[in-house]
C-alpha cells in the first residue's frame, strides 16, 4: 500500500504511515514534481455526509490549509502541508511549564485562528495534537473530524468525537457544540500552558465526565491575575457564560506587545491592557467568541 497511487487533482504517492486514530490515519505523501506533504485517509462510513469533513476555512489565518481533497477506494482523503511539530511534541520536549511570554504567543496564535472563523465553524476537538507549528505559527488542523466522528456514532458513543481532558461539558450531556465548546477547550490548553499540567487529571472516562460537569477549575498560580480571571471565565460551565464579545486584534499590530530581551509577548503589557479594559475580547463572526484580542486602535497609541 505504501507505493500506490492516489489521484485527486494532484497525483500523490503514499508514503510511509506516521500515526493513526479512531478516524483515519496520516502518512508522508509526495507529489509529481517531489514536494513533500502529509496525507489523511479518513474511512468512508454510512450515512456520514462528505461536506461534513470539509469546512469553509481556506485561506484564514493559523489555520492549516488543506492542499488537495477527495475520494480514493474506501476512504475521504486530506491533504496538507508538512508542519514542523505539533504543540503536544513541543511541550513533551520542553517538559515543564513554558515561560509565560512564550505561554501567552502561542495562545494569542491559537486564539486568532479562532477569531477568523465564522460563527457556525466549529473545530470540537480542539487540543495540542490539533495544534501544529506551521510557517512559525501555531496553527490548527483537522477541523472537521470531530464532526465527522459524531455523524458516524450512536448518541451513546459520542464520546469517541472528542477528547477526554479538553471536552466541555456540553459534549458530555450530547448537545450541540457551539463556537463556546471551543472556547472551553482553549480554556483547558492555556490553563496547561500557564501551569503546567492540565485543570483535570481523570484518569477514567467517567472521571473526567464528572470533573467537567461539576468539579470547579483550580485556581491559576504564577500569572497576571487579570490572565488568569481570563483562562477561568473560559472554563465557565454554562457554555452562554463564556467569553464571546468579539473584538480582534490584526496580527501586524502585535509588535508593541514584545519583549526586548525575550522576543515574546510581554504578559505585564497585556495585563496592563486587560485591566484597563481595552483588550481580550475575542469571537468568531458574530456572537461567537473567545479571547486574547487587543483593539487594533489601542495598539496603534501604545
Amino acid at each position: 500500500m505504501n507505493s500506490a497511487i492516489i489521484e485527486l487533482r494532484r497525483k500523490w504517492e503514499l508514503g510511509q504511515k506516521i500515526d493513526e486514530g479512531g478516524f483515519g490515519r496520516i502518512h508522508e505523501t509526495t507529489n509529481e514534481d517531489g514536494s513533500p506533504a502529509v496525507i489523511k485517509l479518513i474511512p468512508k462510513v454510512p450515512k456520514a455526509a462528505r461536506e461534513l469533513l470539509f469546512e469553509p476555512i481556506s485561506g484564514l489565518p493559523n489555520i492549516v490549509p488543506v492542499i488537495d481533497s477527495g475520494e480514493w477506494e474506501g476512504y475521504y482523503v486530506l491533504v496538507m502541508p508538512r508542519a514542523e511539530k505539533s504543540l503536544r511534541q513541543y511541550l513533551n520536549e520542553f517538559g515543564s511549564k513554558l515561560p509565560l511570554g512564550e505561554a501567552i504567543q502561542i495562545l494569542l496564535d491559537v486564539a486568532e485562528a479562532l477569531a477568523s472563523l465564522q460563527q457556525d465553524v466549529v473545530h470540537r476537538d480542539l487540543k495540542p495534537e490539533n495544534i501544529l507549528l506551521y510557517q512559525n505559527h501555531w496553527c490548527l488542523a483537522d477541523f472537521g473530524i470531530a464532526r465527522y466522528a459524531e455523524a458516524t456514532t450512536a448518541p451513546d458513543t459520542h464520546k469517541r468525537a472528542f477528547s477526554y481532558p479538553y471536552a466541555a461539558p456540553e459534549q458530555w450531556k450530547v448537545e450541540r457544540a457551539t463556537s463556546a465548546t471551543d472556547v472551553y477547550a482553549f480554556g483547558i490548553i492555556a490553563f496547561e500552558l500557564l501551569q503546567g499540567q492540565r485543570p483535570f487529571s481523570g484518569p477514567a472516562p467517567w472521571d473526567y465526565k464528572d470533573q467537567h460537569l461539576n468539579r470547579p477549575s483550580p485556581p491559576l498560580a504564577g500569572c497576571p491575575p487579570s490572565i488568569a480571571a481570563l483562562v477561568t471565565e473560559c472554563l465557565y460551565k454554562p457554555s452562554r457564560a463564556r467569553p464571546v464579545e468579539p473584538h480582534y486584534l490584526v496580527s501586524e499590530h502585535r509588535t508593541p506587545f514584545r519583549s526586548r530581551t525575550t522576543g515574546f509577548l510581554d504578559p505585564r503589557v497585556l495585563d496592563t491592557c486587560c485591566r484597563r479594559r481595552r483588550y481580550f475580547r475575542l469571537g468568531g463572526g458574530k456572537g461567537a467568541g473567545m479571547i486574547l484580542y487587543v483593539k487594533s486602535s489601542f495598539m496603534l497609541q501604545m
